[in-house]
């Protein structure tokens, strides 16, 4: 067996531990004569490895198990409470709601006020969340207004998440549906864009919804200055334009009483509205009924004419002419050839 040599580190009744020339620790059986600590001890090594090794040993493996769980716990929980988009709709103020992967509502801003929005929507879909948002903004009145009311959303995703967490075509859908519902009129936007797009507009002083508005007017050539005070509406009618022209296909205006008549095309697939009908209707049933008595007289003065009128009706227009003075002579015999006949 090979011996080695070690300096006694700790003593006990039954065994001692050495600290070895080769740097290990050693626990040995403690001698009949008790050592004393510092002592330097020679030994045979036994069969069995040093301690240090089997420390080491299974001191790695309970270091992994344990940052294996721990990096499962917290995935676990960080994932489902880490945002991977953001929803900002904006009407009379603007909301900002955190979303996670699921979907989820994680967080209500309110980004009018710069702090938490009273509104409880954690835990719901973004859908039903959007839906309870444009209700309470309806009890509010601001679709009771005179002007037409803009509801904008942009959807955000957020680091390196996927873009498709929120369906934008099932939003838009969502929402459209909810408003003639609801019977709520306005004109309605979801689309898309990225964090850097929201930085450009937070350095303008606008919020991203009304940045977007603001680009796509420049875009078309249309001079708008860049004005946070300016509302997207007034953005709007300084460019003379609408956000349906700008985005034709992320936009909708949304009547509820219009959108109930563009359901029921006519045969020739041309939509039938009520008011379109009704105007057509008087206008041909009146158009009608006004040259009925015109055609039928002509019809009848075409084909029956008065009794011993005939070369008259044929010189209708011609004009009547005047009587002729008769002479004296010619009267008489006049007067006697009407008593002969």
């Amino acid at each position: 067996m090979k011996k080695t040599t070690g300096i006694v580190m700790k003593i006990s009744k039954k065994v001692t531990i050495l600290y070895t020339e080769s740097g290990d620790y050693l626990e040995i059986k403690t001698p009949k004569a008790t050592p004393t600590l510092g002592q330097v001890l020679d030994i045979e090594l036994p069969v069995h490895k040093p301690l240090s090794h089997r420390l080491l040993k299974f001191g790695s493996i309970a270091a992994i198990l344990l940052l294996a769980l721990s990096l499962s716990v917290f995935n676990l929980v960080s994932g489902a409470n880490n945002a991977v988009a953001a929803v900002v709709l904006d009407m009379d103020s603007s909301t900002e709601l955190l979303i996670d992967r699921n979907a989820k509502v994680l967080k209500v801003i309110d980004e009018t006020q710069e702090k938490p929005s009273n509104l409880q929507l954690q835990g719901m879909d973004i859908y039903t969340a959007v839906d309870l948002i444009i209700d309470k903004a309806n009890e509010h009145g601001v679709f009771n207004q005179e002007k037409n009311t803009l509801v904008l959303t942009s959807v955000i995703p957020i680091g390196d998440q996927p873009v498709d967490v929120i369906d934008q075509t099932k939003l838009r859908e969502s929402i459209e549906r909810h408003m003639l519902e609801e019977n709520i009129s306005a004109t309605m936007m979801v689309s898309g864009t990225d964090e850097d797009t929201r930085k450009v507009a937070q350095s303008l002083g606008m919020n991203v919804n009304q940045y977007q508005i603001y680009k796509r007017i420049q875009e078309k050539g249309l001079i708008v200055t860049a004005d946070s005070n300016k509302d997207a509406l007034h953005m709007l009618a300084e460019a003379n334009t609408t956000l349906t022209t700008l985005f034709p296909t992320e936009s909708i205006a949304i009547s509820h009483q219009s959108g109930m008549q563009e359901e029921m095309p006519d045969s020739m697939g041309n939509p039938m509205t009520g008011e379109n009908t009704h105007s057509n209707d008087s206008s041909n049933s009146g158009g009608s009924n006004q040259m009925l008595p015109n055609n039928v007289n002509d019809s009848i003065s075409s084909r029956y004419t008065m009794p011993g009128s005939q070369h008259k009706s044929s010189n209708s227009s011609e004009s009547i002419p005047m009587p002729m003075k008769s002479n004296p002579d010619t009267s008489d015999g006049s007067r006697e050839h009407e008593m002969m006949r």
